[in-house]
């Protein structure tokens, strides 16, 4: 079970993300809504420890996860809301890096490049990419290593439309099958049909 305490972020003095806590049980999926600049992103950066928080922890199965590689790299996946890729490596490098990065043994996983279409992206650079084509790689990426807990800040978003059915049915299936996903988004029907809760962030602050 993933459970967020009292996150909290300020920048140059100011808030941006007051104190924010839930749980998320293991078969359930976690809606954020809010307006742009709500603190939605600064909330899953500090969730995934992208960023530092001011305050506040996240556990998994009751224990601290923060500062712990293993969690990040084996249980934890998250796609941010921008790509970061490295533009000089191919798409199969930048992959085969991240996989021995998160410990996973084994060729690359057919089902993975399957769900994304990537098969005949490999050997492309990915500084070549359009933004659908990388949206599908930051995606994969946070697959790869079958984590227990998936952050997704706004993953349909740019990607080529023929892919979003396929990534909700296999997210249905994720959560079905007991992962955890936070998704945020600004599309009430992922919303509705994923997510059994929905928080609403604005101005940095949760609206019950």
């Amino acid at each position: 079970m993933l459970e967020v305490r009292q996150l909290c972020k300020s920048y140059a003095g100011r808030q941006v993300l007051a104190p924010v806590s839930f749980v998320l049980p293991p078969g359930q999926c976690l809606g954020l809504a809010g307006s742009n600049g709500s603190g939605k992103s600064t909330l899953l950066r500090l969730i995934a420890q992208v960023e530092k928080p001011d305050g506040g922890d996240v556990l998994y199965g009751g224990r601290s996860v923060m500062g712990n590689r293993q969690f990040l790299r084996h249980m934890l996946g998250y796609v941010p809301q921008g790509d970061g890729l490295a533009g000089e490596l191919t798409v199969r490098r930048q992959l085969v890096l991240w996989q021995a990065a998160c410990e996973v043994p084994g060729p690359l996983p057919g089902d993975i490049l399957d769900l994304l279409g990537l098969g005949p992206l490999l050997e492309k650079p990915i500084r070549s990419l359009s933004g659908g084509m990388a949206r599908r790689v930051s995606i994969a990426l946070a697959l790869l290593s079958r984590p227990k807990v998936l952050l997704m800040d706004e993953a349909t978003s740019g990607l080529d439309q023929g892919y979003v059915p396929q990534l909700l049915d296999w997210l249905e299936g994720y959560v079905s099958g007991g992962g955890s996903l936070v998704w945020c988004s600004h599309h009430g029907s992922e919303l509705d049909r994923l997510c059994g809760a929905v928080l609403r962030l604005e101005d940095g602050t949760l609206i019950m």
